[in-house]
């Protein structure tokens, strides 16, 4: 039913790789766009965090970003419930080998390349993430965001679970779970659970949980 092409294209070059064609592609490509610090130039030194985040469940949902040294985990966490979760205010945590992090945290204090974050969304309909620091970068980047999207994985192609033809656009949230809830146009008219738990499929790996419709801005 479910076809995982796992294809993203960068956001610094516009190339489309692979998954794990694009987390090499990235490595240099990121290079390439730093922009150096330049010494006595009067600017406040910069660095920031090459990050790669990536549903525990659903590996075909990944996400590659920069984040600034002096940002703190609760900026990370708007950012993901912004793009990937957000839908009824659940609580949110970050966690280290199980020990619970302060969201006020600076990510310095915590991230060093190769280290791994567990983040969950919702501790009932949990949706968990990977949060892999990749490398650490000094320097900037024209048009920098304290959080910037690098390259985020292209929308799953999902067939509909009854016709097996058409591409699924929406989701029974009741029957997902039998792997009978993707449904195209045409068989979600006829799907008997009703209108009211049926949502659009999304590119998240929250889609067709809780009240989840994409995203919020």
């Amino acid at each position: 039913m479910r076809k995982d092409p796992r294809k993203g294209t960068c956001s610094l070059c516009a190339s489309t790789y692979t998954g794990k064609g694009i987390s090499r592609h990235l490595s240099s490509c990121l290079s390439r766009h730093l922009l150096k610090q330049t010494p006595g130039g009067g600017e406040e030194a910069r660095s920031f965090f090459h990050v790669f985040i990536k549903s525990r469940e659903l590996p075909e949902y990944w996400l590659h970003v920069t984040i600034d040294s002096n940002s703190q985990l609760e900026d990370l966490d708007r950012f993901l419930r912004n793009i990937w979760l957000e839908c009824c205010g659940h609580l949110s945590a970050f966690f280290h080998h199980g020990r619970l992090l302060d969201p006020a945290v600076q990510v310095c204090e915590i991230l060093r390349p190769g280290l791994t974050l567990l983040y969950r969304y919702d501790f009932g309909n949990a949706t968990d993430l990977i949060v892999r620091a990749v490398s650490l970068y000094e320097g900037g980047l024209n048009g920098h965001k304290p959080i910037h999207m690098l390259a985020r994985n292209h929308t799953p192609e999902i067939r509909c679970a009854y016709c097996g033809k058409n591409p699924a656009v929406k989701v029974c949230t009741a029957c997902r779970w039998t792997g009978r809830g993707w449904l195209c146009e045409e068989c979600a008219e006829t799907h008997p659970c009703g209108d009211e738990i049926i949502q659009p499929v999304v590119n998240s790996p929250r889609t067709g949980v809780c009240g989840y419709r994409g995203m919020t801005s």
